[in-house]
Protein backbone atom coordinates (compact mmCIF):
# COMPACT_ATOMS: atom_id res chain seq x y z
CA UNK A 1 0.00 0.00 0.00
CA UNK A 2 1.35 3.42 -0.15
CA UNK A 3 2.99 4.89 2.46
CA UNK A 4 1.11 7.25 5.39
CA UNK A 5 3.88 9.78 4.87
CA UNK A 6 2.41 10.19 0.94
CA UNK A 7 0.05 12.45 -0.16
CA UNK A 8 -4.07 11.90 1.32
CA UNK A 9 -4.82 12.01 -2.27
CA UNK A 10 -2.45 8.91 -3.13
CA UNK A 11 -3.85 6.92 -0.54
CA UNK A 12 -7.83 8.26 -1.40
CA UNK A 13 -6.62 6.50 -4.85
CA UNK A 14 -5.70 3.55 -2.89
CA UNK A 15 -8.56 3.22 -1.32
CA UNK A 16 -10.20 3.88 -3.63
CA UNK A 17 -8.82 0.90 -6.24
CA UNK A 18 -9.80 -1.78 -3.43
CA UNK A 19 -13.01 -0.70 -3.47
CA UNK A 20 -13.73 -0.58 -6.98
CA UNK A 21 -11.88 -4.32 -7.56
CA UNK A 22 -13.21 -5.71 -4.45
CA UNK A 23 -10.04 -6.62 -3.33
CA UNK A 24 -11.05 -6.81 0.38
CA UNK A 25 -11.90 -8.58 3.44
CA UNK A 26 -15.35 -8.44 4.50
CA UNK A 27 -15.54 -7.62 8.30
CA UNK A 28 -19.26 -6.86 8.54
CA UNK A 29 -21.77 -4.13 9.04
CA UNK A 30 -21.14 -1.45 10.93
CA UNK A 31 -23.72 0.13 14.33
CA UNK A 32 -21.99 2.73 15.45
CA UNK A 33 -19.05 5.20 14.72
CA UNK A 34 -17.42 7.10 17.57
CA UNK A 35 -15.37 10.19 17.15
CA UNK A 36 -13.47 11.80 20.19
CA UNK A 37 -14.15 15.64 20.33
CA UNK A 38 -11.63 17.93 19.14
CA UNK A 39 -10.28 21.23 19.25
CA UNK A 40 -11.42 21.41 15.18
CA UNK A 41 -15.23 20.65 16.23
CA UNK A 42 -17.94 22.99 17.74
CA UNK A 43 -20.82 21.04 19.33
CA UNK A 44 -24.26 22.63 18.67
CA UNK A 45 -25.78 23.73 21.93
CA UNK A 46 -29.39 23.47 19.55
CA UNK A 47 -28.64 19.79 18.59
CA UNK A 48 -30.46 17.56 21.32
CA UNK A 49 -28.47 14.15 19.88
CA UNK A 50 -25.43 15.67 20.36
CA UNK A 51 -25.58 17.17 23.46
CA UNK A 52 -26.80 13.62 24.97
CA UNK A 53 -24.03 11.59 22.51
CA UNK A 54 -21.60 13.98 21.44
CA UNK A 55 -20.11 13.37 17.98
CA UNK A 56 -21.29 9.31 18.06
CA UNK A 57 -22.61 8.73 14.77
CA UNK A 58 -25.55 5.70 15.11
CA UNK A 59 -26.74 3.85 11.73
CA UNK A 60 -29.57 2.30 13.20
CA UNK A 61 -31.67 0.00 10.73
CA UNK A 62 -29.20 2.15 7.43
CA UNK A 63 -26.01 -0.69 8.18
CA UNK A 64 -22.68 0.37 6.82
CA UNK A 65 -20.71 -2.09 5.28
CA UNK A 66 -17.07 -2.40 6.89
CA UNK A 67 -14.14 -4.49 5.37
CA UNK A 68 -10.20 -4.06 5.33
CA UNK A 69 -7.32 -4.72 2.82
CA UNK A 70 -5.89 -8.35 3.20
CA UNK A 71 -2.94 -7.17 4.79
CA UNK A 72 -5.08 -5.76 7.35
CA UNK A 73 -3.64 -2.19 7.81
CA UNK A 74 -6.54 0.14 6.13
CA UNK A 75 -10.38 -0.17 6.92
CA UNK A 76 -12.90 0.36 4.17
CA UNK A 77 -16.37 1.41 3.53
CA UNK A 78 -17.74 -0.89 0.36
CA UNK A 79 -20.80 1.26 -0.06
CA UNK A 80 -21.62 4.90 0.69
CA UNK A 81 -23.31 6.25 3.48
CA UNK A 82 -26.86 6.19 2.27
CA UNK A 83 -30.02 4.61 2.78
CA UNK A 84 -32.33 2.22 0.68
CA UNK A 85 -34.34 5.32 -0.86
CA UNK A 86 -31.22 6.67 -1.85
CA UNK A 87 -30.86 9.71 0.93
CA UNK A 88 -26.93 10.09 1.91
CA UNK A 89 -26.14 10.65 5.19
CA UNK A 90 -27.47 9.63 8.50
CA UNK A 91 -30.51 8.58 9.58
CA UNK A 92 -32.73 10.36 11.77
CA UNK A 93 -32.89 9.00 15.33
CA UNK A 94 -35.58 9.50 18.20
CA UNK A 95 -34.99 12.88 20.56
CA UNK A 96 -33.58 11.78 23.56
CA UNK A 97 -35.22 14.66 25.57
CA UNK A 98 -38.73 13.90 24.11
CA UNK A 99 -41.38 12.85 26.60
CA UNK A 100 -44.97 11.55 26.42
CA UNK A 101 -48.08 13.64 26.82
CA UNK A 102 -49.51 13.90 29.78
CA UNK A 103 -52.62 12.11 29.76
CA UNK A 104 -56.17 13.52 29.75
CA UNK A 105 -59.04 12.56 32.35
CA UNK A 106 -60.98 11.32 29.72
CA UNK A 107 -58.13 9.18 27.93
CA UNK A 108 -57.34 7.97 31.85
CA UNK A 109 -61.33 7.36 32.23
CA UNK A 110 -61.55 5.64 28.61
CA UNK A 111 -63.90 7.65 27.53
CA UNK A 112 -61.86 8.91 24.96
CA UNK A 113 -59.04 7.22 22.40
CA UNK A 114 -55.17 8.62 22.78
CA UNK A 115 -53.64 8.88 19.94
CA UNK A 116 -50.83 6.87 19.70
CA UNK A 117 -48.56 10.28 18.24
CA UNK A 118 -48.50 11.42 21.70
CA UNK A 119 -46.90 8.51 22.74
CA UNK A 120 -44.84 8.16 19.47
CA UNK A 121 -40.88 9.92 20.36
CA UNK A 122 -40.34 12.44 17.69
CA UNK A 123 -37.65 12.03 15.36
CA UNK A 124 -34.62 14.38 15.32
CA UNK A 125 -31.99 14.84 12.41
CA UNK A 126 -28.58 13.15 13.20
CA UNK A 127 -26.73 15.49 10.58
CA UNK A 128 -23.43 14.95 9.08
CA UNK A 129 -22.46 18.86 9.37
CA UNK A 130 -23.31 18.51 13.55
CA UNK A 131 -20.92 16.24 13.34
CA UNK A 132 -17.74 16.80 11.14
CA UNK A 133 -14.30 19.22 12.12
CA UNK A 134 -14.60 23.01 11.19
CA UNK A 135 -11.79 24.57 9.33
CA UNK A 136 -10.20 28.26 11.34
CA UNK A 137 -12.66 30.46 9.63
CA UNK A 138 -15.42 28.66 11.44
CA UNK A 139 -16.66 26.67 8.45
CA UNK A 140 -16.91 23.12 7.26
CA UNK A 141 -13.24 22.08 7.30
CA UNK A 142 -12.50 19.67 4.13
CA UNK A 143 -9.13 18.88 2.36
CA UNK A 144 -8.10 20.74 -0.38
CA UNK A 145 -9.51 19.90 -4.04
CA UNK A 146 -12.02 17.37 -2.33
CA UNK A 147 -15.69 17.54 -0.97
CA UNK A 148 -15.06 15.28 2.17
CA UNK A 149 -16.45 16.54 5.65
CA UNK A 150 -14.16 15.79 7.75
CA UNK A 151 -14.50 13.29 11.87
CA UNK A 152 -11.53 12.63 13.77
CA UNK A 153 -10.31 11.49 15.53
CA UNK A 154 -12.49 7.96 15.60
CA UNK A 155 -11.33 6.57 18.72
CA UNK A 156 -13.91 3.43 17.90
CA UNK A 157 -16.62 1.34 15.62
CA UNK A 158 -19.05 -1.03 17.28
CA UNK A 159 -19.97 -3.62 14.59
CA UNK A 160 -21.89 -6.60 13.79
CA UNK A 161 -18.62 -9.22 12.35
CA UNK A 162 -19.32 -11.50 9.47
CA UNK A 163 -18.11 -15.01 8.99
CA UNK A 164 -18.58 -17.23 6.11
CA UNK A 165 -21.11 -15.04 4.42
CA UNK A 166 -22.84 -14.95 7.93
CA UNK A 167 -23.73 -12.08 10.12
CA UNK A 168 -22.67 -13.77 14.00
CA UNK A 169 -25.16 -12.13 16.35
CA UNK A 170 -22.87 -10.56 18.82
CA UNK A 171 -21.45 -7.13 18.06
CA UNK A 172 -17.92 -6.69 18.18
CA UNK A 173 -15.84 -3.11 18.50
CA UNK A 174 -12.65 -1.51 16.82
CA UNK A 175 -10.73 0.37 18.78
CA UNK A 176 -8.86 3.24 16.42
CA UNK A 177 -6.02 5.22 18.05
CA UNK A 178 -2.78 7.36 16.87
CA UNK A 179 -0.05 5.83 14.86
CA UNK A 180 3.08 7.17 15.91
CA UNK A 181 4.96 5.75 13.09
CA UNK A 182 3.28 7.69 10.77
CA UNK A 183 1.73 10.72 13.25
CA UNK A 184 -1.73 10.15 12.15
CA UNK A 185 -4.64 9.55 13.91
CA UNK A 186 -7.43 7.67 12.23
CA UNK A 187 -10.03 10.18 10.49
CA UNK A 188 -13.40 9.51 8.95
CA UNK A 189 -14.29 11.24 5.54
CA UNK A 190 -17.64 11.39 3.93
CA UNK A 191 -18.54 12.90 1.33
CA UNK A 192 -22.03 14.70 1.48
CA UNK A 193 -23.20 15.04 -1.56
CA UNK A 194 -22.06 11.18 -2.92
CA UNK A 195 -21.96 9.39 0.40
CA UNK A 196 -18.41 7.76 -0.13
CA UNK A 197 -16.74 6.88 2.77
CA UNK A 198 -13.58 6.70 3.18
CA UNK A 199 -10.78 6.03 6.89
CA UNK A 200 -7.80 7.24 6.65
CA UNK A 201 -4.71 6.96 8.74
CA UNK A 202 -4.20 6.05 12.37
CA UNK A 203 -4.22 2.17 13.50
CA UNK A 204 -6.68 0.16 14.81
CA UNK A 205 -7.17 -3.10 16.60
CA UNK A 206 -10.47 -5.30 17.21
CA UNK A 207 -10.71 -5.81 20.96
CA UNK A 208 -13.27 -6.49 22.67
CA UNK A 209 -17.07 -8.30 22.18
CA UNK A 210 -19.93 -6.34 22.73
CA UNK A 211 -22.36 -8.94 23.06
Amino acid sequence: MPSLTGTPADLITYMREKIRTHDYEPMGRISEIAIAPSRHWNPDPGDPLVMKWGRLMRFRNQWLPLAQTFDRTVLLAPAPMMDKSGRIGLPDLPDPTWRPDPWTEEETAGTAVRPIEKDMARMVPQTLEARADRGPSGGLAKPEGTNFLVFRPVINIVYQPERDRQLVAQMWKIEAGYDPATDTEMTLLVDPSTGETLFYGGRYDIVANEG
